[in-house]
C-alpha cells in the first residue's frame, strides 16, 4: 500500500472512530500529496459538514465532483449535516436542492425528515405532503408522514398514511412500527402490541422495534414480572449477545484514584423530561473528579441542548453513526464509566453497550433492566427496589443511591394560588400524563374515584394529543361505559409551553397516577404546583416513581397498595380542602428542601458510585492479570 493511500486508510480510521481533528490532518495530508484526490476531498466535505461548516463542506464535495449546482449534491450534504446534530443547516441546504430542482420528489421527503427531526412537524407533514403530490405511491412518505401528523394530533390522517403505506408495502417493519405507536398514543396497549410484532416478524433484526414492543408490555394488562424480564433476556440473546464477542481489552489507566473519564449516551440532551432530572446533576459534577464527554444521538438542539454543550468537557454528535462507530469512539475517548440514559426508551442505542466500549457501563433512569449482562449496574434507591422486598429481576447489579431522581426546578413558575374547588364548589382531579398509560384498567379506577366523588369532574391533557375528535370521543366513550356522563370528561388540546402547563395545574385540586407505568415529570411537576397526586403502587421499577416521590416528601399516606385504598385517598383528599389548601402553600417548599431537588447532594452520589465501581473494576482487573501471569509461568 502507498503511503498517500496509508495516510487515507488511517484518516477514515480516525473518522470512524470520533477523533475528527486527526482525521482532518491525514485527508489534508492526503490532497497535499495528490490535491485531485477525490475520495480525500469527499471525506473531507462529509466531515466539514458533520461539524456544520456547510459552506465548506460544499466546497469540498463539489470539488471531488466539479459540480455545484447538482442537487443530489445538496441532499447528500444535507443527509451529513443532519446525521452529525447540524439540523438547521441540513433544512437549509435542502431548500437549495429544491431551488435547483422544483420538482424534486426525494428532496421535499428529505426534507420532511429534517424538520420532524427538529420538532417542526407542521412544516414536515407540509414537505411530505409536497413529495406524496409529485408521487402518490411514494411508501417512504407515506410511512414517515405517520409520526409527525401523530404529534400534530391528526390521528385519523395518520392512521390512514400509515395503512396505505402497509397496503403498498406489507412487510414494511417501520410502517408496521408506527402503526402500534398510533395505537399506542391513545391506550390501546393491545393493538400496539400486535403492531410491534407484526414489524419485528418483517424485520426480525430491528432491536428497536423490539424495544418498543418490551415497552409497550409495561403498559399491557396481564403481563407479569417474569414475562417482561424473559423478553427483555430475549432481547439480549437476538440483538446484543451476537456483538459481545467484538468486545476489546480495555487499556485504561488502571490507577483507581485518578480523574475519571465519564461519558454519557444519550437521545434526550434537549427539551424532554429526562433532561429535567439531568441537568442540575451534570452541572454540579466535582470536575476536579470527573471529565465529562457527553454523546448526543439524532436530535435538534435547543436551548437545554445548549446548556449540556456548555457544560461537557467534550460535546460529540454521534447520531448519524452505527452502534459500532459509536462503540469506537468512547473507547477513543478512553471512557472509564459510561452512563447510558434510558436506553431501551426513543431513539437510544442500547446494543452500543454489547461492544463493552468503556471499563464500566452503568444504565440510569431506564424503566426495565437492560437485560444485558454487558452493563455492570443498574441506578436505583430504596424506594424503587426495597433491600428486603424487591421481586423484580434484573441483569445488572442493582446501585441503590439516597434518592435515584434528581429534578431541577423550573426556572420561572405561576403563582400558587387556592384549590380551584375553594372558589366554584366543585372537585377537579387531573391527569396530564401520555394517554399512551390510560388503558382500560385506568379508566375503570378513575371512573370510581370519580363515582365515591358525586359531582367531581376529570380533566386530561397531553400536548396535542386532544385535539383529535376521535381520541376525545375514544376516552369519553371508556368513561360512558362505566357511568361517567361525557360532561364530567374535559380534555384540553394544544402545545403549551412549561409555564403555561404548570399554570394550568392550578385548575387542579387532586391529580391521579396511572398505572403500572407511572407518571415522573408529571408527578413532580403537580407537586411543584402544590397538587396532592394519589398513585397505586406496583411492584416494578415504572410502578413506583410516584411512591418514591410521595414518601421521599413524607407524604405515604397517598400512597394506596390496592384499588379500593387508591378509590379511599383520593376521595378523602377531595373532601378535605383545609388540608389541600395547606398543602398548596406547603409543597414547593417542601421539594426545594427534600432529596429530590438536592443537585449538590446527587452529584455527590454519582460521583461516588461511578468512583466506587471504577475501583472494582481495577481491583477486579489487577486480580485477573495476577492469575493470568500465574497461569504462564
Amino acid at each position: 500500500m502507498s503511503g498517500t493511500a496509508t495516510a487515507f486508510a488511517e484518516a477514515v480510521a480516525a473518522h470512524r472512530a470520533g477523533r475528527l481533528a486527526d482525521a482532518e490532518a491525514g485527508y489534508r495530508q492526503v490532497l497535499a500529496v495528490d490535491p485531485g484526490q477525490p475520495d480525500a476531498r469527499r471525506m473531507l466535505g462529509l466531515l466539514a459538514a458533520q461539524q456544520g461548516r456547510t459552506d465548506e463542506a460544499l466546497a469540498e464535495t463539489a470539488a471531488a465532483s466539479d459540480r455545484t449546482d447538482d442537487p443530489d449534491l445538496h441532499v447528500a450534504i444535507a443527509g451529513a449535516l443532519k446525521g452529525g446534530g447540524e439540523v438547521l443547516a441540513s433544512v437549509s441546504a435542502l431548500h437549495r436542492a429544491m431551488t435547483l430542482r422544483p420538482a424534486f420528489t426525494e428532496g421535499f421527503y428529505n426534507l420532511g425528515n429534517a424538520e420532524a427531526a427538529r420538532g417542526r412537524h407542521d412544516r414536515a407533514v407540509a414537505a411530505y405532503d409536497r413529495s406524496l403530490a409529485l408521487r402518490p405511491a411514494y411508501t417512504d412518505a407515506l410511512n414517515n408522514a405517520g409520526p409527525s401528523l401523530l404529534a400534530e394530533g391528526r390521528i385519523s390522517v395518520a392512521r390512514r398514511s400509515l395503512q396505505c403505506a402497509l397496503a403498498l408495502e406489507p412487510a414494511q417493519a417501520s410502517a408496521w412500527s408506527n402503526l402500534a405507536v398510533l395505537h399506542q398514543a391513545f391506550g390501546d396497549a393491545g393493538s400496539a402490541v400486535t403492531g410491534f410484532r407484526r414489524g419485528l416478524a418483517a424485520e426480525p433484526g430491528q432491536s428497536a422495534i423490539h424495544s418498543n414492543l418490551l415497552f409497550t408490555l409495561n403498559y399491557a394488562d396481564g403481563v407479569d414480572d417474569e414475562s417482561l424480564y424473559r423478553g427483555l433476556r430475549e432481547w439480549e440473546e437476538r440483538h446484543a449477545r451476537p456483538l459481545y464477542a467484538e468486545a476489546l481489552p480495555h487499556e485504561n489507566d488502571r490507577d483507581p484514584d485518578r480523574r475519571l473519564r465519564v461519558g454519557y449516551l444519550s437521545a434526550d440532551f434537549r427539551d424532554h423530561p429526562v433532561a429535567y432530572n439531568l441537568i442540575a446533576s451534570l452541572e454540579r459534577h466535582d470536575r476536579s473528579a470527573v471529565e465529562l464527554t457527553l454523546y448526543a444521538l439524532p436530535r435538534s438542539g435547543d436551548a437545554m441542548t445548549e446548556r449540556f454543550r456548555r457544560i461537557a468537557d467534550r460535546w460529540r454528535w454521534v447520531g448519524g453513526e452505527d452502534e459500532r462507530q459509536i462503540a469506537a469512539s468512547i473507547r477513543a475517548d478512553a471512557i472509564d464509566v459510561l452512563v447510558l440514559v434510558a436506553p431501551h426508551t426513543a431513539d437510544n442505542r442500547p446494543r452500543v453497550a454489547a461492544l463493552k466500549p468503556a471499563s464500566v457501563q452503568v444504565s440510569l433512569y431506564d424503566l426495565t433492566t437492560t437485560g444485558m449482562t454487558a452493563v455492570d449496574a443498574w441506578l436505583t434507591d430504596g424506594e424503587f427496589h426495597p433491600r428486603e422486598a424487591t421481586g423484580e429481576r434484573f441483569a445488572e447489579s442493582l446501585v441503590r443511591l439516597p434518592c435515584l431522581f434528581n429534578h431541577a426546578p423550573p426556572a420561572t413558575s405561576p403563582p400558587l394560588i387556592r384549590p380551584p374547588s375553594a372558589g366554584n364548589g366543585r372537585v377537579t382531579f387531573g391527569s396530564f400524563n401520555n394517554p399512551a398509560k390510560i388503558t382500560p384498567s385506568v379508566v375503570a379506577l378513575w371512573a370510581r374515584v370519580l363515582h365515591a366523588v358525586p359531582g367531581s369532574r376529570l380533566l386530561m391533557k397531553y400536548l396535542n394529543r386532544f385535539s383529535s375528535p376521535e381520541v376525545c370521543c375514544l376516552f369519553r366513550e371508556r368513561f360512558d361505559v362505566h357511568g361517567i356522563a361525557p360532561d364530567r370528561i374535559e380534555l384540553r388540546a394544544g402545545r403549551l409551553p412549561r409555564m403555561a402547563q404548570l399554570a394550568l395545574l392550578n385548575e387542579v385540586d387532586v391529580a391521579l397516577d396511572p398505572f403500572p407505568l407511572n407518571g415522573c415529570t408529571t408527578t413532580f411537576e403537580a407537586l411543584w404546583m402544590g397538587v396532592p397526586v394519589v398513585t397505586l403502587e406496583g411492584s416494578r421499577f415504572l410502578g413506583r416513581m410516584s411512591a418514591s416521590f410521595l414518601r421521599h416528601l413524607d407524604l405515604g399516606a397517598m400512597v394506596a397498595v390496592d384499588s379500593a385504598a387508591y378509590v379511599d385517598r383520593a376521595a378523602t383528599l377531595a373532601g378535605d380542602l383545609v388540608f389541600r389548601a395547606r398543602l398548596r402553600q406547603e409543597l414547593r417548599g417542601k421539594l426545594l428542601a427534600s432529596p429530590l431537588c438536592d443537585a449538590e447532594g446527587h452529584a455527590r452520589a454519582l460521583v461516588e458510585v461511578y468512583r466506587r465501581l471504577w475501583r472494582d473494576w481495577c481491583l477486579a482487573s489487577r486480580n485477573q492479570s495476577v492469575i493470568e501471569a500465574h497461569r504462564q509461568s
